[in-house]
């Protein structure tokens, strides 16, 4: 009797035991197996595939490129889902060449080198302006007796083949009934422009008044500026442009980078100084106090007088910009307007003037 309780008990506390575990049939699942609600839809909690975007600047870094910067440190391409890469130019027609043939989706360069590009057979568009009027110029030393373009002829004049300061001087030559066979021409690599004047191997230089222009100033080097807009060729400026077949193809991208673009620049208009400091994270050899005043030339560029926001140029501008490269530059004029540039893709709500 004792051994048959004793059995008895121990079978009950067997079966109390397996009692507690849950069987495959339960309802009512235990915590530890109940799903987490993030875990269960993981596309849901990763974050979305950045898509990479090759953007190619006109030139060498400067202070003018400091806007393209904090909007990539701030992760404001990020943010719309674009892993930007950025690299440096040799002048803007090399750099719509490489647009051209797709080497790179996106590029910084002037609307009139990008418009003769066009007429060309280079199957690329400018699809949002940042500079409104070109920054373009002739620059001499203070003493030089050059105070219009025509004071050029019988001097000798650095040029860097291809890039756009260079390529648009014969719409200035035309402008101002410049002899350009009395002129110079000597080609050299545009980090050597400055040098170059500064040594006297050249009379001027042809640059830009946001680059070398202020180069030339904190050398100490007294200058006399000839801006081209106040020559008679005040031209669309420095724009995104774009190949006809991302412009087809990938529309919403390209919008999406001119969101995060003007982002960066309306925030750099705002703080200048702020926005180099960030450039220097990137390019630790500039000279903060020398980048903001080249950001700040190129702030001062971004309108027109009929601009009311940024990155939006007026069809009368485009007009007045592509009629004188027709007259000057002789730029082809069967081509139509639209032929060179499209609004389509500016996003909603730019930066107001």
């Amino acid at each position: 009797m004792k051994k048959f309780l004793a059995l008895f008990f121990a079978l009950a506390m067997v079966l109390s035991i397996t009692g507690c575990t849950a069987s495959p049939t339960s309802s009512a699942p235990s915590p530890a197996s109940t799903p987490d609600p993030a875990s269960a839809a993981p596309s849901q909690a990763e974050p979305a595939k950045l898509e990479t975007v090759t953007f190619r600047l006109n030139y060498y870094v400067s202070g003018l490129h400091a806007p393209f910067y904090l909007a990539l440190e701030k992760g404001y391409y990020k943010d719309v889902g674009i892993d930007l890469k950025i690299g440096e130019g040799k002048g803007s027609g090399t750099t719509a060449t490489l647009i051209g043939n797709q080497s790179d989706m996106l590029g910084f360069t002037d609307a009139g080198t990008t418009a003769t590009a066009i007429t060309q057979g280079m199957p690329i568009k400018v699809v949002a302006p940042i500079y409104a009027i070109n920054g373009f110029a002739i620059i001499s030393g203070k003493d030089s007796g050059i105070n219009s373009p025509k004071d050029l002829e019988g001097k000798k004049v650095g040029i860097t083949e291809g890039d756009a300061p260079s390529k648009l001087f014969t719409a200035v030559a035309a402008a101002n009934d410049v002899d350009t066979s009395k002129i110079s021409f000597i080609s050299m690599d545009a980090n050597g422009k400055t040098g170059a004047l500064m040594t006297g191997q050249v009379d001027a230089i042809l640059g830009g008044a946001d680059a070398q222009a202020l180069q030339l100033e904190k050398e100490g080097f007294a200058t006399n500026v000839i801006r081209y807009a106040n020559a008679g060729v005040s031209t669309v400026g420095l724009s995104i442009v774009a190949n006809n077949n991302d412009i087809k193809n990938n529309p919403e991208l390209i919008t999406r980078f001119l969101e995060a673009t003007f982002k960066g620049w309306e925030e750099a208009s705002k703080d200048p100084k702020a926005a180099v400091e960030i450039l220097k994270k990137y390019y630790p050899t500039i000279d903060i106090d020398q980048s903001v005043k080249e950001l700040n030339v190129a702030l001062g560029s971004l309108y027109t007088a009929n601009s009311t926001e940024m990155g939006r140029i007026s069809d009368e501008d485009w007009k007045a910009c592509l009629d004188l490269l027709v007259e000057y530059m002789g730029l082809d004029k069967t081509f139509p307007y639209d032929a060179f540039y499209t609004n389509d893709l500016l996003p909603e709500n730019l930066p107001k003037k």
